[in-house]
C-alpha cells in the first residue's frame, strides 16, 4: 500500500499531477519519516570496470572525507561540493554518493533547479515512483525521482554547465533501519561510470575528527587510476539556483 494518499497507476504509463500526487508538506513528511535519522553514513564504492579501484567515504551533515586506493592512495575532506584539502596537487572528485540524500531534501532540491510543483506519477524500471520536476520523457530538466513507498531516492537529475548531470540509484537493502543504495550509475553526458556500494554503517561517522583539515596530510599520496580522474574532471555536484 503506498504511503502518499489516493494513488492509482495505469498500466505503464504515468498519471499527471492533480489530485492524486502529494503536496510539499507530504513529501516532507515521507523523507522525515524514513530518512530523518539518518545523520551520518560509512561507504565504499568500487567500480566493476576498473578492479582494484576503491573510494572509501564518510559523511556527516555536508562534511565529508574520502579515501581512494588503488595503484595510488589518495585522501581528501571536504563540505558540500567544495575539497577543503587535499594530498593530491591536481584536485580531487567529488562523490556521487553526495546526492543521494541532502540534508531537508525537498527544499535542496528545488535550490537545485528541481520544479517541485511539477509531478506525476510512473515507473522508474519496475519501480512505481514518483516523478518530480520533469514529466516523462523530459530526459534535460532537473529532476528527483522517489520510490513510491519507501521514498528511496531512485534519480536526481540537475544541471552542470551546458549539460546535465543523471544519478541512478538501485539495489536498495536496509541497513541500521535505514535504506540505502547498493549501485550507483552515473551519466556524465555520453560517458556513464558505474559503481557498488558496501554500506559499512550508518550514524557512526560523526567524529569531527574525520573531517579535520590536516587529515589528507598522511604520505605516501598518489592519485589513483580511473575513474578517480574522470570524476575530478567531469562530476559536479549541484549548485543553487
Amino acid at each position: 500500500m503506498s504511503l502518499f494518499l489516493g494513488f492509482a497507476l495505469l498500466g505503464g504509463f504515468a498519471l499527471p499531477a492533480a489530485a492524486f500526487t502529494p503536496d510539499n508538506g507530504e513529501i516532507s513528511r515521507l523523507m522525515q519519516r524514513h530518512y530523518g535519522g539518518l545523520t551520518s553514513w560509512e561507504a565504499v564504492m568500487t567500480f566493476p570496470e576498473q578492479p582494484g579501484v576503491s573510494a572509501h567515504v564518510w559523511h556527516s551533515r555536508g562534511r565529508w572525507r574520502q579515501e581512494w586506493q588503488g595503484e595510488g592512495a589518495a585522501r581528501a575532506v571536504g563540505v558540500n561540493g567544495r575539497v577543503v584539502a587535499a594530498c593530491t596537487q591536481q584536485g580531487f572528485p567529488l562523490s556521487p554518493l553526495f546526492v543521494w540524500l541532502p540534508p531537508s531534501p525537498v527544499a535542496t532540491w528545488q535550490s537545485w533547479g528541481v520544479g517541485i510543483a511539477s509531478r506525476s506519477f510512473g515507473f522508474c524500471g519496475d519501480a512505481p515512483c514518483l516523478m518530480l520536476g520533469a514529466e516523462p520523457g523530459d530526459e534535460v530538466s532537473p529532476a528527483v525521482h522517489l520510490h513510491n513507498e519507501s521514498g528511496t531516492p531512485l534519480l536526481v537529475r540537475y544541471r552542470s554547465g551546458p549539460g546535465v548531470i543523471t544519478v541512478r540509484f538501485g539495489e536498495y537493502r536496509t541497513v541500521g533501519g535505514f535504506q540505502v543504495p547498493q549501485r550507483l550509475s552515473v551519466d556524465l553526458g555520453g560517458t556513464t561510470l558505474e559503481a557498488r556500494v558496501e554500506w559499512i554503517a550508518v550514524n557512526r561517522a560523526d567524529s569531527d575528527s574525520l573531517y579535520a583539515l590536516d587529515t589528507p596530510d598522511v604520505a605516501p599520496c598518489a592519485e589513483p587510476p580511473a575513474p578517480f580522474g574522470l570524476l575530478r574532471d567531469s562530476f559536479r555536484t549541484p549548485t543553487l539556483e
